[in-house]
């Protein structure tokens, strides 16, 4: 089943929570000595990346082109999603993301960073890094926005090197990869992960993030499918879309030949993983979307 988006009116408004767009603010703040052990870290390699735009409308128009059976299961049992753009039908699942994001993939505690799984993972220990970054929050009050604001100030520059790496490994896993939001609170979970960076490095991200992001993308289609059956269709749509979505973003340009041709990504390299390779060469406008 495809969206028939012939009925589709050309505005829309796609708010991508996790597209990676904040992380240089992250790296602007880092002098050569912090800078050097964050590049040793699991996601190190981003201080390499090409800034990251949201490319919302190219989101947007390749998503029209979603083809969902309800569920989608591969033959493996493997959720994926699957796009037909003309004739060419178009697969995006772990593998596509593993490739372009270069974690690890393999199991990890499921209910690792929900609400309640503080209590199977810390065991009733102290969580001596929250303690330190944040003496007056407790292990569940700490928000997304107070690590941001920890990083952006002064006092960010006369906490322990180390522990200044562990609050960027966070904030960057919590607002550019998962997309939450300033007022959401961070589970003690990444405190407690964040405290030992050998099991931060080979934690499953690849997994976890791609299991958090697929719910949001897969999702996308009843969004679009509902705003179709409204009364009112003709108006802008508006949705949001949470997880790590810069990788899709990658995979289009890829998949895409026309992006590549019209000068609006260019491939600056070969090197691994995939997201180091791309860069958005200027910002999508719709005339030039809907020509792709």
């Amino acid at each position: 089943m495809k969206h028939d988006f012939s009925l589709m009116n050309t505005k829309a408004f796609a708010n991508l929570k996790g597209s990676g767009g904040n992380i240089w603010e992250v790296f602007e703040v880092l002098d050569d000595a912090r800078r050097a052990i964050f590049r040793d870290t699991v996601f190190g390699y981003f201080i390499d990346v090409p800034r990251l735009q949201g490319d919302v409308l190219l989101f947007h128009k390749m998503f029209l082109h979603q083809i969902r059976p309800d569920p989608v299961l591969s033959p493996d049992r493997i959720k994926r999603l699957y796009f037909r753009v003309g004739n060419t039908k178009m697969v995006y699942g772990p593998e596509e993301f593993c490739l372009i994001t270069g974690f690890n993939f393999g199991e990890y505690q499921k209910n690792i960073g929900r609400k309640g799984s503080e209590k199977l993972i810390s065991s009733k220990k102290r969580c001596l890094l929250r303690e330190r970054l944040f003496p007056d929050h407790t292990n569940s009050s700490v928000k997304i926005g107070d690590l941001k604001s920890l990083i952006l100030n002064q006092t960010f520059l006369a906490l322990d090197d180390l522990d200044a790496v562990r609050v960027c490994l966070i904030y960057i896993l919590c607002e550019c990869f998962l997309g939450k939001e300033v007022n959401d609170r961070v589970p003690q979970d990444w405190f407690y992960l964040a405290e030992n960076l050998d099991l931060w490095n080979s934690f499953a991200w690849d997994s976890y993030l791609w299991d958090f992001t697929y719910v949001d993308l897969e999702d996308t289609w009843n969004k679009i499918h509902h705003y179709l059956s409204l009364p009112e269709c003709g108006q802008t749509l508006k949705y949001s879309v949470s997880g790590f979505t810069a990788p899709i973003r990658i995979w289009i340009y890829e998949m895409i030949p026309a992006i590549r041709a019209c000068g609006f990504a260019s491939r600056k390299n070969k090197d691994l993983p995939r997201m180091k390779r791309w860069s958005g060469t200027k910002k999508l406008k719709l005339v030039d979307v809907n020509k792709i």
